[in-house]
């Protein structure tokens, strides 16, 4: 599945002399869906443009509000042409998903983004119609976001060029593409990592079931990286390969580890930080949060999901199921 994102100031889809939908402020998103497609490259990708920073907070600081973090509205369209390939000057389009699937699958991808989100702020073209887009690109950003299992399938193919329809307002936007491990190497380290944990911690489900929340949490920002290693340490304590290993799951320049070969003792490295017991991270937590800047204002990195992380979740799901 692939989406191009453009942050705008104002979009809006018309068919013939009909206004079907319009925005202000907002993100405009063109969906792709390929023949190959699960409902998990669907839930992946909404996520996605829910959480994806592309806007200023209220002090101006680029890239760190979501369009659920300012309550802005976004546009979707369905674009088949995302998954043309060319043969020879003409676009064959035979990767893209069937009519009438396609139709159901893209309901259910906008179905599920008016309930992580609000239902009046998701706002859709006409499914099958010659649509006229219009948008008005702010910044120019544009994002190409793909899911991790579209980028496993495309690993060794050759690029395909970015469409026409995903340049509208006539400037050539520069597109970043967001890019994946390969799943297979992505699922065989989340294994080990949820196989060492059940081994750990055998018959009991709550220690399952509290790191999967801490973890699902983490990914939808609602803790800070700092708070993620604070509790993963926490419960963790005593089980060193299990705490060493998760600095495989944190974003570059964070780390967790065991001092003097005591299992007791974990240490915390973070980006401009000297390492820190557990206890001196709380202390550093508490006076974050007790000053007029946050934690994620002092070096949090924005990137809170990858594609391992991601799959540590799914299989600790599927153990609770």
């Amino acid at each position: 599945m692939r989406a191009i994102v453009q942050r705008v100031t104002k979009a809006s889809v018309t068919v013939g002399d009909e206004l079907i939908s319009s925005i202000g402020k907002g993100l405009c998103v063109l969906v792709g869906i390929s023949r190959d497609d699960t409902p998990k490259d669907r839930e992946y990708i909404a996520r996605k443009l829910l959480n994806l920073r592309v806007f200023e907070d209220d002090k101006e600081k680029k890239w760190d509000k979501s369009v659920m973090d300012k309550q802005l509205e976004m546009l979707c369209v369905s674009q088949f042409t995302l998954y043309s390939i060319l043969k020879g000057n003409k676009p064959d389009f035979h990767s893209a998903m069937a009519g009438d699937q396609s139709q159901q699958f893209y309901q259910e991808f906008l179905d599920i983004l008016r309930k992580d989100y609000k239902p009046e702020q998701i706002k859709d073209g006409k499914f099958g119609a010659y649509m006229q887009v219009h948008i008005q690109n702010d910044g120019p950003v544009t994002i190409m976001l793909e899911s991790p299992c579209e980028t496993n399938r495309n690993a060794k193919a050759p690029l395909t060029p970015i469409p026409r329809t995903a340049r509208q307002s006539g400037s050539a936007t520069p597109v970043a593409v967001v890019k994946g491990q390969q799943q297979d190497k992505v699922n065989e380290k989340a294994c080990r990592y949820v196989k060492s944990l059940t081994t750990e911690f055998a018959g009991q489900d709550g220690v399952h079931q509290e790191f999967k929340n801490t973890l699902t949490k983490y990914r939808d920002s609602q803790l800070s990286t700092a708070e993620l290693m604070l509790h993963v340490g926490t419960l963790f304590t005593g089980h060193t390969q299990l705490i060493c290993s998760f600095t495989a799951l944190l974003p570059t320049g964070h780390s967790m580890s065991i001092a003097n070969n005591d299992p007791s003792q974990v240490r915390v490295h973070m980006p401009g930080q000297r390492y820190m017991s557990l206890e001196e991270v709380k202390k550093h937590i508490e006076q974050s949060q007790g000053e007029s800047s946050s934690l994620s204002e002092q070096g949090d990195p924005g990137r809170r999901d990858t594609p391992l992380l991601d799959e540590v979740i799914s299989q600790l799901e599927k153990l609770s199921t």
